[in-house]
């Protein structure tokens, strides 16, 4: 992996941070906070007309056909700014998903839509009795009926699902395969109740009581829902670690910031040894963390084997990213949870994050596990 950015990926990453940078003001999260659904409308269409919602999108579809690592790019800059947008689901998960798997017309009647703003979309992924996604649904079921199915279950942590156009739902079959599904929300049988995060922002319990669904929302062919599981986690546990990376980032320069400005006994606080050796680990863990969800990306989008890349880049974004977050509160005192000061939304942003990964620990064993098993066949650095 070539670790310098290309001239386009520096270009990608200046739009973004401004265009983010004019979005989340003081006066632009007073709007957002008395938003019943915290949605940021203004930047997501700002993002739009930027042409930064369909960077991941195919140029026939509009969009500008770059790769994971862009869009993990852009995440870090979304990651930053701490805004409540629906880019990672809407853009890296699903639409993506609808690139790879969907039919012609569900491509043309979805991408399009997305690359101009105007189309929300969220994945439906955690279940009851399952504390993260895993490749099979464990509850929701999809029984055949004429013309298509009849949805069933829970979901579970839905973002925007209020304000999405269409639902991506994985469904077990009679069979014991597992399929995909497009639901649309706003259909009979389709309950959503509200749920809050760490951040405030919107989650929903989706409720699917005998849903119809057209064979035609069928995402994919039959019985290829554990492929497309595979899919949206391998982007969203990379999407979630670049996010952390935004997060980390942007907390470091406002310490950075402020501990060269503020003084005490007569000299700025920068020049205290404990200050400047506490901020110097927390660089030391932002590269880590940057570093390794980049790399993961990467492997990614070359189609190699990533499983071990993610499950590092997990565990540096959760652990390492807590480790930044606190030092940053640390060397902000008691100015670091001031509401109209940015530090105390990326803090919570940075330990909501950690627990969507689902903490280290978990990640550690499995790591171990893999290295146990030894080398991998084919790999290639």
């Amino acid at each position: 992996m070539d670790l310098e950015p290309s001239e386009e990926q520096r270009e990608l990453v200046a739009l973004a941070r401004q265009v983010l940078t004019d979005a989340a003001t003081a006066e632009a999260w007073q709007v957002i906070d008395d938003d019943p659904e915290r949605h940021p409308a203004a930047a997501w269409a700002a993002l739009a007309a930027a042409g930064l919602i369909g960077v991941a999108v195919p140029e026939r579809f509009g969009g500008t056909g770059l790769g994971l690592v862009e869009s993990a790019l852009v995440l870090e800059e979304i990651g930053g700014s701490a805004l409540p947008l629906p880019w990672l689901h809407t853009v890296l998960l699903v639409a993506g998903a609808v690139e790879r798997f969907g039919s012609v017309a569900q491509q043309a009647a979805i991408l399009p839509a997305v690359v101009r703003g105007e189309l929300i979309l969220a994945a439906a992924l955690d279940e009851e009795g399952c504390p993260l996604p895993t490749a099979v649904p464990v509850t929701t079921t999809a029984v055949p009926v004429p013309d298509g199915f009849l949805l069933s279950g829970r979901k579970l942590h839905v973002p925007h699902a209020s304000l999405a156009g269409w639902l991506l739902v994985l469904a077990r079959l009679p069979d014991g395969s597992s399929s995909a599904f497009l639901v649309n929300p706003m259909l009979e049988g389709v309950a959503l109740t509200r749920q809050e995060v760490t951040t405030f922002e919107r989650r929903f319990i989706v409720d699917l009581n005998d849903v119809r669904v057209a064979e035609a929302d069928r995402l994919g062919a039959a019985g290829e829902g554990v492929a497309i599981m595979k899919f949206l986690l391998d982007r969203a546990w990379v999407g979630l670690a670049a996010l952390q990376t935004g997060v980390s980032d942007q907390a470091l320069r406002l310490t950075a910031r402020h501990v060269s400005e503020r003084e005490q006994f007569g000299q700025k606080i920068g020049t205290f040894q404990a200050v400047a050796q506490r901020a110097a680990d927390a660089w030391i863990d932002l590269q880590a963390i940057r570093l390794t969800s980049r790399q993961a990306a990467w492997r990614l989008e070359q189609g190699l084997d990533a499983a071990d890349e993610i499950a590092i880049a997990r565990i540096w974004a959760c652990e390492a990213g807590q480790r930044v977050a606190h030092a940053a509160q640390h060397l902000h005192g008691g100015l670091g949870v001031v509401t109209d000061y940015p530090l105390h939304r990326l803090f919570r942003l940075a330990k909501q994050l950690e627990l969507t990964l689902g903490g280290a620990g978990l990640q550690v064993e499995r790591l171990g596990a893999s290295i146990a098993d030894g080398p991998r066949q084919g790999r290639i650095d």
